[in-house]
């Protein structure tokens, strides 16, 4: 496992959970009403505390870390690649994840949709960061 970890490019993981966070801003701005809509939610229900934004951070941090690992495991060493297992990763396991609890859960599909593409979209430019920047 250290030997893994020698391997990890950690300023491109930092560069890669900014790609992410401000791929998250841009994704949510756009969709926005849609996803309210979908969530039940409204405006004045959204907590905008610098504390989220911080925790939210640290959880970008967190996935652009797990993707690095998959690519130094795998050998993937090109920004295509890294894009690649970025969609297939967003779209396969946190996509088919979301969908399964809403299938379960009753959540409207349409916030699987806006939140399954926003991690493959999210997961596709940090793999390209990642997989690119060796």
């Amino acid at each position: 496992m250290m030997d893994l970890m020698s391997q990890i490019n950690w300023l491109a993981v930092l560069a890669a959970a900014i790609a992410g966070f401000a791929t998250g801003a841009v994704w949510y701005g756009v969709f926005a009403k849609p996803w309210m809509e979908a969530a039940g939610l409204s405006q004045e229900d959204l907590t905008q505390s610098p504390a989220l934004y911080a925790g939210a951070f640290g959880l970008q941090l967190a996935m652009a870390f797990t993707i690095a690992l998959v690519l130094v495991t795998t050998g993937i060493s090109t920004w295509l690649g890294g894009a690649l297992l970025g969609v297939a990763l967003g779209i396969g396991v946190v996509t088919a994840n979301k969908a399964l609890n809403a299938s379960f859960q009753g959540t409207d599909k349409r916030l699987v949709l806006i939140d399954g593409l926003h991690a493959a979209t999210a997961f596709a430019f940090m793999g390209a960061i990642l997989g690119g920047w060796q």
